[in-house]
């Protein structure tokens, strides 16, 4: 049985939930509390208020490519 391909899949799935749960869990909550506290107006509130989105769309795609690469 080929464990070295074994280790690897798990490294990988280790390394998918690690970045679910720092990105879902810290870094996108922690920007929109920001943003929402921040007095911000107009067009720059518009675009600043993308960033959470922006940040889960990066964080599928990086998920994507782990998946991808093993």
């Amino acid at each position: 049985m080929n464990k070295k391909g074994q280790s690897g899949l798990v490294g990988a799935f280790i390394g998918i939930l690690v970045a679910v749960i720092v990105g879902v869990g810290v870094a996108i909550p922690v920007t929109q509390d920001t943003i929402a506290n921040a007095s911000l107006v107009g067009t720059t509130a518009t675009i600043v208020g993308y960033l959470p989105l922006l940040m889960g769309v990066v964080l599928l795609v990086a998920i994507a490519g782990l998946i991808s690469f093993r």
